[in-house]
């Protein structure tokens, strides 16, 4: 029976070393689960911090981009009604040029006296200058032309 006692001993040494074993190495595996969700919990912080803060910005750029539509169809408004006003000016600075001073002849709409008309016709020849070269001077009492 000391033979028997003797195996039943060394085989429960053998079972409480792979005991301890597996408890070392469960403890270790642990360790590392534990390193790694401490780890994996930074990272989930982290992205929630940026997370909020993008939100944030997020909103900002909203409430700014709200802010510059409303700014811009204020200055469409001021720059149609600037545009109008132009328009406007321009057309009553073309009637007024357009129509003459009271008492002075609309020469646009009534037609040109016979007076002004001769005005306008060539000159006829008339005599030393007909090829109307320009006179030289010969001098101090040099006769005149056509004289």
């Amino acid at each position: 029976m000391s033979t028997f006692k003797a195996l039943l001993s060394n085989v429960l040494l053998v079972l409480v070393l792979v005991m301890g074993a597996a408890l070392f190495l469960g403890s270790r595996v642990l360790e590392s689960r534990g390193k790694a969700l401490a780890t994996a919990n930074e990272t989930i912080n982290t992205l929630q911090q940026t997370n909020e803060q993008q939100a944030s910005q997020l909103a900002t750029l909203q409430r700014d981009a709200a802010g510059l539509r409303k700014l811009l169809g204020t200055q469409n408004a001021a720059l149609a009604e600037l545009d109008q006003q132009q328009r406007k000016t321009a057309d009553e600075l073309q009637q007024a040029l357009a129509t003459p001073p009271a008492g002075r002849p609309d020469c646009a709409r009534e037609p040109l006296p016979d007076a002004a008309l001769r005005l306008l016709q060539p000159a006829p020849d008339r005599g030393a200058n007909a090829g109307h070269q320009a006179a030289t001077a010969a001098g101090a009492g040099a006769p005149l032309p056509g004289a």
